[in-house]
């Protein structure tokens, strides 16, 4: 993802409109052969469920910065690495310039392992519907900056990678397509 639009990817994910949902039974295809176990998880089972609870952990820091008009960004180290860190950030410390701040949390469902291997780079792909259908963008006289025809869900690819310490973090997340979920 372009420097230019993963801020934008993020602002809108997190912030403006995107929420989860969709799901494997709606088409969105099979993941590739089940890889051996690694060392780092022993199951696709457990390297699913840790990539959700990374990704329920930076759901809440994102709303929580956003709500609180982009004061704190760097909360995002907890759960994420690489450039992909650094253009969050760099995206929510547009908001207090912008003068604007969230209303509402994002969720997500239907979290899906597409796939995982050793690491420390992409251990872990999953496919996610984030919805941020409860989430609005407002400015300092409380008038919404969401577009009226913004979607309310999209799917994402989320890749995690390992941190030195054998945690999760989250180092890319790109629109999967353009269907809603």
């Amino acid at each position: 993802m372009s420097r230019t639009h993963a801020p934008l990817a993020l602002l809108v994910a997190l912030t403006l409109a995107l929420t989860g949902c969709g799901g494997v039974g709606k088409g969105l295809g099979k993941a590739g052969p089940s890889p051996a176990p690694t060392a780092a998880f022993a199951s696709e089972e457990q390297a699913l469920a840790a990539a959700v609870a990374v990704y329920a952990r930076s759901t809440e820091i994102g709303d929580d910065i956003a709500r609180a008009g982009g004061i704190h960004a760097e909360r995002l180290e907890e759960v994420a690495t690489g450039e992909f860190l650094e253009v969050s950030v760099e995206g929510f410390n547009t908001y207090p310039e912008r003068g604007v701040h969230q209303l509402g949390f994002s969720t997500f469902r239907d979290p899906t392992l597409q796939q995982y291997g050793p690491g420390p780079e992409a251990a872990v792909t999953i496919y996610v519907c984030d919805d941020v259908s409860q989430v609005d963008v407002v400015d300092a006289t409380g008038q919404s900056v969401v577009k009226p025809d913004r979607p309310d869900t999209y799917y994402f690819v989320v890749v995690f990678d390992l941190d030195r310490d054998g945690s999760l973090k989250i180092s890319s997340r790109q629109r999967w397509d353009d269907r809603t979920c």
